[in-house]
């Protein structure tokens, strides 16, 4: 902001909306400086609307739990669909249709009700599995059917038909890499687990799973480092060539290490961490009660 001139007052909105994690709610901030803390952002606002949800989920039998799944990714769709026409949004060509059209984007991407409707298909895919019987349980589940289907749903967007990532995402790639975890997991409880099922639960892929997070929070600050103009300017005299993404990702893998292990599992930032919970959990007792 700095280097771009942006004005004090402006600088310390953009502080306020950042640290008080507020800033998915406003579309045209919503990826101001850590542009993935958006998702915090989004995160934060499911998670207080979880104590009723799961109570809700929870009372539902395992056909009111396929009937919420498709009734949320119908209306997650729909939402979608609804941008896709009135903008007539192609995404190869968003930048070039002015402002607005970017501004409800944003909110298509980042607004917290739209994270909400799929963190409530994943409570629903747990509950799910949680009501199996022993049939079901002895039933074969297939999870690299759900994978290939999903990833393979990728496929559409270089299509002539030139579906744009935010129907793809929510008429396919979410509802069926849902369905793939929880076939996954109903797989890793069977006495002959799939080799997929084997290859995901080694121990070199649970480390790298262990590191998504600290991933997901550094790759746009390192790549911005070394790849926005206007930063890598001012640092390296011009943004560095194709030839470096390679060490570029060699980089985001050794921080999040380094994040992970030294930071994140420090045992001063989880006692921090555990004091603010039990702090906000007396404090807030009661306040996302229906009664």
């Amino acid at each position: 902001d700095e280097w771009y001139g942006t004005p004090f007052k402006t600088m310390v909105f953009k502080a306020f909306l950042n640290y008080s994690l507020l800033q998915a709610w406003f579309p045209k901030q919503a990826a101001i400086w850590n542009q993935p803390s958006w998702f915090l952002s989004a995160l934060t606002f499911s998670n207080m609307a979880m104590p009723t949800i799961l109570r809700r989920t929870a009372a539902l039998s395992k056909l009111g739990l396929q009937k919420v799944f498709c009734a949320v990714t119908a209306v997650s769709t729909l939402q979608k669909l609804s941008f896709s026409n009135t903008a007539r949004f192609r995404d190869h060509n968003i930048v070039a249709k002015g402002m607005e059209h970017t501004l409800v984007w944003n909110m298509t991407r980042f607004h917290p009700i739209s994270a909400l409707m799929e963190m409530v298909m994943g409570v629903v895919a747990a509950r799910d599995v949680m009501l199996d019987t022993e049939e079901d349980k002895k039933a074969k589940a297939e999870p690299m059917m759900y994978l290939a289907g999903a990833y393979g749903a990728l496929m559409l967007r270089a299509t002539p038909l030139d579906f744009n990532d935010g129907l793809v995402r929510s008429a396919l790639f979410v509802p069926l890499y849902t369905k793939f975890l929880a076939a996954l997991h109903r797989d890793a409880r069977s006495d002959s687990p799939s080799p997929l099922t084997q290859l995901l639960s080694s121990g070199p892929m649970v480390h790298l799973g262990s590191l998504t997070f600290s991933m997901f929070l550094l790759h746009a600050p390192l790549s911005q480092l070394f790849f926005k103009k206007s930063v890598a300017t001012q640092i390296w005299g011009g943004p560095m060539s194709r030839s470096f993404f390679p060490v570029y990702l060699f980089l985001v893998l050794f921080c999040s290490h380094g994040l992970n292990e030294y930071i994140i599992k420090s045992s001063v930032v989880q006692r921090f961490a555990g004091d603010a919970a039990r702090f906000l959990t007396a404090s807030t007792e009661g306040m996302l009660q229906d009664n």
